[in-house]
């Protein structure tokens, strides 16, 4: 997959191990995070766990 912008000067990426995050004001990278695998699940777990939650308020 190509580099994709995913909303509020966030773009998504691949870099053939890990999500690449980053941030950018038009003319450079201004942050860079990369999810590695481990990290991804964790914050998917997260994700589900948030969902959960909201369900029970």
């Amino acid at each position: 997959m190509k580099k994709a912008y995913i909303g509020d000067a966030v773009y998504i990426d691949f870099d053939g191990f890990g999500i690449v995050l980053t941030t950018e004001d038009g003319y450079q990278t201004t942050n860079r995070i990369v999810l590695e695998p481990e990290v991804l699940s964790a914050f998917e777990r997260w994700v589900v766990e948030l969902k959960e939650e909201e369900l029970q308020n």
